[in-house]
């Protein structure tokens, strides 16, 4: 499995981030296209959401080499959430 526990989180709280962005702070553009600015924040709030719940699920010590409880595709959730958080910060730097 690609995932372990709650390791799925990992893509749904940066796609609710933005669906929740885009439901509450509706933009004047054209009807079903979202600003890559909102998108970006969106997911970053998400991701980062992701990040502290990660570091909470899986604060238990474990042993060496033992997996994490909740991960994705094999890395604990919190630190595949921190590279999108990363990503979403640096494409809104580059733009």
């Amino acid at each position: 499995m690609i995932y372990r526990g709650w390791g799925f989180m990992t893509l749904v709280t940066p796609i609710a981030g933005i669906l929740l962005l885009a439901y509450f702070f509706p933009h004047d553009g054209a009807k079903g296209n979202i600003p890559l600015q909102q998108v970006l924040l969106g997911g970053g709030i998400g991701a980062a959401v992701n990040v502290l719940l990660g570091l909470w699920l899986n604060r238990a010590p474990r042993l060496k080499g033992e997996a994490a409880p909740h991960h994705f595709f094999f890395v604990p959730m919190q630190w595949v959430a921190l590279v999108i958080v990363a990503v979403c910060v640096m494409i809104s730097l580059l733009r």
